[in-house]
């Protein structure tokens, strides 16, 4: 009896190695490849090419008067929206020019602008981990940036 108890345990034991192996090899055919453009990427793309196109509008935040596209806002967050999608392309306020432009960060991209003895930062953000980056997103944050005259860092 011992020994039928120990050879189920051991097939049973041998049946959920399978189980797990093909579980792993089941996740590396579904996972996503590095470098690979997600839904979330082409949508971003999109709208900066959309966006690169529109014509501007003048709108204050924190006391500036910035120039965007057009049928954009800037959220809570800094976040350079359209419609219901956070772009790439961040703003924010720091008193103190040291806290800018130190980055080496090679998937940011800074522009600065002294107004009223704070500094505006307006960052391109692009994601570290992967190769496709959205230029056309790029393309925006240099046009917004040469519009608002902006300083490159």
């Amino acid at each position: 009896m011992k020994k039928i108890i120990l050879f189920s345990c051991i097939l049973l034991g041998l049946n959920s190695c399978d189980m797990i192996a093909e579980s792993i090899r089941e996740a590396h055919r579904n996972a996503k490849g590095y470098g690979e453009v997600t839904k979330s990427e082409r949508k971003q793309d999109k709208i900066g090419r959309e966006l690169l196109e529109k014509n501007t509008q003048k709108i204050v935040w924190n006391e500036i008067e910035l120039i965007i596209p057009e049928n954009t806002t800037i959220d809570d967050k800094g976040r350079l929206v359209y419609g219901n999608q956070e772009l790439e392309i961040k703003f924010y306020a720091v008193t103190r020019k040291e806290n800018i432009c130190s980055a080496e960060v090679s998937y940011k991209k800074e522009w600065y602008k002294k107004y009223n003895n704070s500094y505006y930062v307006l960052e391109f953000h692009t994601y570290q981990n992967l190769i496709f980056h959205t230029n056309s997103n790029l393309k925006l944050a240099k046009k917004i940036a040469r519009e608002n005259n902006f300083t490159e860092c």
